[in-house]
């Protein structure tokens, strides 16, 4: 019988199958599989290791912005402002302007981020540390389930498969979200299907942490909803809702994730409805993006090696795996197809199903041992090659924005900063990382601002050089940087320009942008002084906001650092 605990009594007889069409039983936690996991984590360790010192942040914009929102939290820790939390963080943005994660992100990578730069220190390879040590537990969770479910090589091939994936390994050297999430992913549906199989009751409380710590990692974890209505339903019928221990675990989740989903809809819901509504392609284009990004994704030996494995599920698994296997394919197609904001990179979600249904088939399908040879044989020689590929991988990098930091910090001990060029997060991030006094500030957003991107809306806040020269005189700018060949998207960029090569301003240094993420390539960024400095002369220093529903107002004298010349 699978199912023996009492509490479980009530799932339909289907749920019973014989012992004798079960596939081989890892058991007992032993030698073996310490071993195996061991390789595992070392394996995708040095994958994940190599060239981790290479380059900036640059993947998405998102990730530079990761990574300023992890020094706030460091800071906050620092600081403690507990009498005045709101003010201390708009303070904070108005001074580093590239916090989006506080409120479009949910909390919970940034602790662990922020705890990374406290412990390091606040460098590019603290922050890519952090995302290794979530790799690394979900590598964990996955093989942990893979041997519940079948036996631990093919928990071994699946788990150094998941990490060494190119699509998943661009996102393990890369500070953004999708690791962290995948992670908190695999761990709740590792105890959700643990609490289906066997109904031990502690599985579902753990399974409503690590669900809710999905929830407030990023939103698209919302698909374990959907996820676990059709495999509660697949395995127990409606009345499994009704049980007292999910109940309580529901309660769980809700007290757990209600605080910030409320600040969110309060403050910012007209840009996360923005993400969900938009309408990048019309028809059925929208139900076949995520099919078309499979291969991609996925490659096409492993996703025929997943479909083979689907087909022939039957001979092979346990009795209802197959269906929750499945029921987690479709709960991610269905929640990210609705959502209007669609990219390749959400294929990451799903990819741990197609990956069990290929282990599957290549370790437990075959009976005659020289078929199973030959299973064997082809995952090694799968893996073999998802190595290679790994140990050639070079993730996307840009260099050059530490560089000019650096220089604008040797030209004096406080300064405000115009900076008008691609990726402004990782030029505020190398401004703070290196300035632990605090004393600069940047301005991003004094000539336009955006509601995120610039398809969900943007203003022009200057016209004229005139204009420009009054905001300079305000807000005391005394450095200003910018690219010489990004594209201009405002006229007041070009009147910027414009003034700058004006007796009134000295160039100070150009700092070349290299890399392989950089749009155009072989751009500049150019250092110039404000020779008519003069401290603050406005009152306020106001920030554009079209993410609220009102602007940041700072008072100057809040900088007492930039007040005198």
């Amino acid at each position: 019988m699978l199912i023996v605990e009492p509490a479980m009594q009530s799932l339909q007889p289907a749920d019973e199958i014989a012992a004798e069409a079960l596939p081989p039983r890892s058991g007992r936690w032993d030698r073996r599989s310490t071993g195996l996991l061991l390789c595992v984590l070392a394996i995708a360790m040095v994958a994940i290791l190599r060239g981790i010192r290479v380059g900036e942040f640059s993947y998405n914009v998102d990730e530079a912005q990761h990574a300023v929102t992890g020094l706030y939290v460091a800071d906050l820790v620092r600081d403690r402002p507990f009498a005045n939390p709101v003010e201390y963080t708009y303070r904070y943005y108005a001074q580093y302007p590239a916090l989006s994660g506080i409120i479009h992100w949910p909390p919970l990578f940034y602790c662990f981020e922020g705890l990374a730069f406290l412990v390091l220190g606040p460098t590019v390879v603290a922050a890519r540390l952090a995302i290794l040590f979530f790799a690394l537990l979900g590598a964990v969770f996955w093989f942990l389930l893979v041997r519940e479910l079948l036996n631990e090589w093919a928990a071994a091939f699946s788990a150094a498969l998941l990490a060494l994936l190119p699509s998943v390994l661009l996102f393990e050297k890369t500070v953004m979200l999708e690791i962290p999430l995948l992670f908190c992913c695999i761990a709740a549906s590792f105890f959700w299907i643990r609490y289906l199989l066997k109904g031990k009751e502690s599985d579902i409380y753990w399974f409503a942490l690590s669900a809710s710590a999905a929830l407030l990692t990023k939103q698209n974890g919302v698909y374990l909803i959907p996820f676990c209505v059709l495999s509660g339903l697949l395995c127990g019928g409606w009345k499994l809702f009704l049980r007292k221990e999910v109940l309580r675990a529901v309660a769980i989740c809700f007290v757990l994730i209600a605080p910030f989903y409320t600040l969110v809809y309060a403050v910012h819901r007209k840009t996360i409805a923005m993400d969900l509504a938009e309408k990048s392609m019309a028809g059925g284009s929208r139900w076949l993006f995520y099919v078309k990004a499979l291969p991609g994704q996925l490659g096409w030996s492993l996703l025929g090696l997943g479909l083979l494995g689907i087909l022939t599920s039957g001979t092979w698994a346990r009795a209802k795996v197959p269906g929750i296997m499945l029921s987690w394919i479709f709960a991610c197609y269905l929640t990210l197809t609705l959502i209007g904001h669609k990219e390749p990179r959400y294929v990451i979600y799903w990819i741990p199903p197609f990956i069990y249904f290929a282990s599957g088939l290549l370790f437990c399908f075959f009976r005659k041992p020289w078929l199973k040879v030959a299973g064997a044989a082809a995952a090694v020689a799968l893996l073999g090659t998802t190595l290679a590929s790994a140990w050639s991988f070079h993730r996307p990098y840009v260099t050059g924005f530490d560089a000019v930091a650096k220089k604008t910090l040797e030209q004096s001990k406080s300064a405000v900063i115009l900076f008008d060029g691609p990726l402004p997060a990782n030029f505020i991030f190398f401004m703070r990382a290196d300035d632990p006094g605090r004393q600069f500030l940047v301005l991003r957003k004094a000539l336009y601002a955006y509601q995120i991107k610039k398809s969900g809306g943007s203003v022009e806040l200057v016209h004229t050089q005139q204009e420009i020269e009054d905001l300079f005189r305000e807000d005391g700018v005394r450095f200003i940087v910018v690219s010489d060949r990004a594209p201009l998207n405002f006229e007041s960029q070009k009147v910027l320009r414009d003034l700058l090569q004006t007796p009134s301003y000295k160039e100070l240094g150009r700092f070349p942008l290299r890399g392989n993420d950089l749009y155009p390539p072989h751009s500049d960024l150019v250092l110039y002084e404000n020779l008519k400095w003069a401290p603050p002369t406005g009152k306020y220093l106001r920030i554009k906001m079209l993410t609220m529903s009102h602007d940041i107002v700072v008072p100057w004298d809040s900088f007492p650092v930039l007040q005198s010349k």
